[in-house]
């Protein structure tokens, strides 16, 4: 480009290119100022739902804690249960031996079986 072509047409549009280019470049500069806005707009509405939670998830915290405990008292619960079957069928099984002894041959009780045969010894009655 000499000074010969540089007239009045090309210095309008070398200006208006320029315009143009400033128009653009403050445009965004505007939507970035007005995103940074919205993003902490946004950052403070994220801290007021935390705060709101915080409390929230404490009480979940104190719930989870009680459940525990709960939990712990089943277990010992289940334990004492467990033990008393086993009182339980050891007592069964001795008032059945107690029935067998008082009900067995020999005995006096009312609708008692009879003598044991011939060959069965004392021993062996015991035992039964």
């Amino acid at each position: 480009m000499d000074a010969s072509t540089f007239d009045l047409n090309t210095l309008t549009l070398v200006v208006t290119i320029m315009g143009s280019t400033l128009t653009i470049v403050i445009l965004m500069y505007r939507q970035f100022n007005h995103l940074d806005k919205k993003f902490e707009e946004l950052s403070t509405r994220v801290g007021t739902v935390e705060k709101t939670i915080a409390p929230i998830d404490a009480r979940f915290d104190g719930i989870d804690a009680r459940f525990d405990g709960i939990d712990t008292r089943f277990d010992k619960l289940e334990a004492r249960f467990d033990a008393m079957g086993r009182d339980v069928s050891d007592a069964r099984e001795r008032l059945a031996r107690i029935e067998g002894h008082l009900m067995g041959p020999g005995s006096l009780a009312p609708g008692a079986s009879p003598a044991p045969a011939d060959g069965l010894d004392d021993d062996h009655r015991q035992a039964g």
